[in-house]
């Protein structure tokens, strides 16, 4: 019951429920089919074969079969060609805006990079800092003979009192 020209409705998958005609076969198992849904190879299970016979040749054209299709009252599938878009094309940049974006870039690099100017101060302020730090241990030496002066009078001091220890209750046996 396969043969070319053949009406058949598909049976499976997104086109299913939509006729179609058999255009070219295949294999023993596929067959192309052309019509309501796409033109598309088709597993032979997939579809049901109609009693009505179409004259087309083998490996028609779309054209064709939508106008046999269009004798017996079925519109065949129309697809829609894509629209050329024009495809914008890139403009060549002059030298200045060349040398403007190198600038940029290197503005951008210089603000996430740290200068080697910068660590060389950083490196000086510590040199200060310590500079700093030993003119404060000098100001603290005099201050350690004053509090010397002072550990040099004995003071009077309360001895503490040791309060006794605490310990667990000792259990019965």
């Amino acid at each position: 019951m396969i043969e070319i020209g053949r009406l058949v409705v598909k049976t499976a998958g997104r086109d299913a429920g939509k006729k179609a005609v058999i255009v070219d076969i295949l294999d023993d198992k596929f067959v192309l089919l052309d019509g309501e849904t796409r033109r598309r190879k088709c597993n032979v299970v997939h579809i049901e074969s109609l009693d009505k016979v179409l004259k087309i040749e083998k490996n028609a054209g779309h054209d064709a079969v939508a106008e046999a299709l269009k004798e017996l009252g079925i519109e065949a599938r129309v697809s829609k060609p894509k629209q050329k878009t024009a495809r914008p094309k890139a403009k060549r940049k002059t030298q200045e805006q060349i040398r403007e974006q190198k600038e940029e870039k290197r503005k951008l690099m210089d603000v996430f990079r740290p200068k080697k100017k910068d660590e060389k101060a950083e490196k000086e302020e510590s040199l200060e800092a310590k500079a700093g730090l030993t003119e404060e241990k000098e100001e603290a030496k005099p201050e350690e003979k004053k509090t010397t002066e002072k550990a040099e009078k004995p003071k009077e001091t309360k001895p503490k009192k040791l309060s006794p220890k605490k310990t667990a209750p000792k259990k019965k046996e």
